[in-house]
């Protein structure tokens, strides 16, 4: 089942969430329990008890159905019924998505984070192709968090880029949605697509900047287009792609293969989800994102300044869809002139 999550602005209750058939679009939101979001489909709708599919199912027959039109490529006219983020939290509880993310969970990705970190600061610095070996050896995996999940774009939205950037870039990531059941056990609910942008620029001059690299305000990572549910995603091998387009043309353009076959680790994705929510539990009524690491890498042959203002992300996942942000400029209000010495 694929569902997706979209705005139009048309309808008294402009957010809404659907299934897709085909070129049919089968509005879950036009139903009596009328679900705005897949948060409400799960934990309001019996999916934490027969599951999302299941509950999804009980909804169709009274859905709406129209023509699914351009929905998953309008990018710019917000008149249009447009893309939501794949995943949202409830309005005013933005504590109710958690968003979580692994590290050099690819070899690619270990090894031009190594050579990166040793440029940037003249010595064989070693904690990534450490870390790779560790989790490839069934220890710990990098993972951290994103803090604002409200901030997470959808296709089409601006990632915002801080002044204080020093070389911004895309890492196009495989991603599974997490809910918790009523029994009390983790349940797989599905796959989309994520970019984790990153400031490669701080990060490669000391990996203890790694929250600082991950996180700032505007919008510093996106979902989407769609949530394709866990019986139906082959997660074996995904080939995914990047590329940055920069007036118009291709300034750098990349290809890989993420997915089960491709993690570093002995038990695959598992290890991942046993390392994350063995310590930090999923609560009651909480969904959880986890980003799987990314296998393109940009290095600075591949894009010596990384991301600048006005370019556009664009990404495709197999058998998910497309995912394209523009990067946009932001600036910090000026909050500090008390604090000054």
């Amino acid at each position: 089942m694929r569902l997706v999550q979209y705005t139009d602005n048309t309808r008294q209750l402009p957010e809404r969430v659907a299934v897709l058939d085909g070129e049919t679009l089968i509005d879950l939101t036009s139903t009596p329990n009328a679900p705005t979001s897949l948060f409400e489909i799960y934990y309001a709708n019996g999916g934490d008890q027969g599951g999302l599919v299941q509950a999804c199912e009980n909804l169709i027959p009274d859905g709406e159905r129209r023509a699914l039109g351009d929905l998953l490529t309008n990018t710019t006219d917000r008149k249009r019924p447009h893309l939501r983020s794949s995943v949202t939290p409830p309005a005013g509880a933005s504590d109710q998505l958690r968003v979580w993310l692994a590290g050099v969970t690819h070899e690619d990705s270990a090894k031009l984070r190594e050579i990166e970190a040793k440029q940037s600061t003249g010595v064989d610095v070693n904690v990534y192709d450490q870390k790779y070996r560790e989790a490839s050896e069934g220890g710990i995996p990098e993972l951290f968090a994103k803090s604002d999940s409200a901030g997470i774009l959808a296709h089409g939205e601006a990632v915002s880029r801080p002044d204080s950037t020093l070389r911004l870039v895309p890492e196009t990531e495989l991603v599974t949605v997490y809910g918790l059941r009523r029994d009390g056990t983790i349940d797989r609910i599905g796959y989309t697509g994520g970019n984790d942008y990153t400031d490669n620029g701080i990060e490669a001059q000391n990996p203890l900047n790694l929250p600082q690299a991950k996180n700032w305000s505007g919008g510093c990572a996106s979902l989407g287009p769609i949530l394709v549910t866990d019986d139906e995603f082959d997660d074996a091998e995904v080939e995914v792609s990047c590329s940055v387009i920069r007036n118009g043309a291709s300034v750098s353009s990349k290809t890989g293969f993420t997915g089960q076959k491709h993690l570093n680790m002995p038990d695959g994705l598992f290890h991942l989800e046993k390392s994350l929510f063995e310590r930090i539990p999923l609560p009651p009524r909480h969904l959880q994102v986890l980003y799987w690491g990314t296998p393109i890498v940009f290095s600075d042959a591949d894009l010596e300044a990384g991301l600048l203002d006005g370019d556009v992300v664009a990404m495709t996942f197999a058998n998910i869809g497309n995912l394209e942000n523009p990067v946009a400029d932001w600036s910090p209000p000026p909050q500090l002139s008390r604090l000054k010495s």
